[in-house]
This record gives C-alpha cells, sequence and structure tokens, in this order.
C-alpha cells in the first residue's frame, strides 16, 4: 500500500449543458456517499454539482445546494485517460477522501486539482501508521 489510493466514483451521474446560449458550461451532477475534502473545504457526503465559475473558467465549484454547502478550487483543464469521463477521482488516506480529479463529456475535457498541505500531511501520516502497523 505505498501508492495512494485512487478512488473513482462512477456516480449515478447525469449530464447537462448549464449555462447561456453564448457560453456553455458542463455540469456533472452526482451522489458522493462519503465525507471529502476539496482544498481546506470539508463537504460532507451528498448530492452534488461540479461545474465551472462562469467568471472564472480555472474555477472548478462544487456544491450541495440543499445542504448549502459550496467550495472551489482553482484547476489544471487537459486530458484525462479514456473512460473517467462523468467520474470523479479520489485520493484516500485512512478514511480520509480528497478530490484529485473531475472528467466531464470527454477524455479531453478534464480537470486536475492541485495536492494541497492539508492532502500531504494526510499522505504522510498515513504513510507513517502503516509503517509502524508493519513493523509490529
Amino acid at each position: 500500500m505505498n501508492r495512494t489510493i485512487a478512488v473513482m466514483l462512477f456516480a449515478t451521474a447525469t449530464w447537462m449543458m448549464a449555462g447561456t446560449a453564448n457560453a456553455q458550461s458542463p455540469v456533472l451532477k452526482v451522489s458522493v456517499p462519503f465525507n471529502f475534502t476539496v482544498n481546506s473545504t470539508f463537504l460532507p457526503a451528498g448530492n452534488y454539482e461540479v461545474g465551472f465559475d462562469s467568471m472564472h473558467p480555472n474555477v472548478l465549484v462544487i456544491q450541495d445546494r440543499a445542504k448549502n454547502v459550496r467550495a472551489t478550487a482553482y484547476v489544471q483543464r487537459g486530458s484525462i485517460d479514456s473512460g473517467k469521463e462523468h467520474t470523479l477521482i479520489f485520493h484516500r488516506y485512512g478514511d480520509q477522501y480528497f478530490l484529485n480529479e473531475a472528467g466531464f463529456d470527454s477524455a479531453s475535457d478534464g480537470v486536475s486539482l492541485p495536492v494541497t498541505k492539508l492532502e500531504k500531511r494526510a499522505s504522510m501520516n498515513r504513510h507513517e501508521e502503516l509503517a509502524s502497523i508493519a513493523g509490529r
């Protein structure tokens, strides 16, 4: 278990195109069954919409309107692996999940989120925990 466990959420994702006639932006609707973190924002399990800020195209917005929770992240847009369309990919360390990638309507339309200090700390703590278990 030296590597981070990537959890793919193939969500019962439904797709819709949101926005005006001039600028359409994909929105992924997904049910996330566990608590997770985006940047330093903790988000509870729930039904989320994942899309882009209309004013800032490199800002990903993750929100659950029913629970009135929202997080944003600056992302790097680019290609993702084929087969990862309509998915969210999380890094998992013990019982902590961190959003890492979002795949939209094609392999060329995906985003990667930067690894935060909080995630680095969770990764280091998890590796130390596993090392101490292995040393017993």
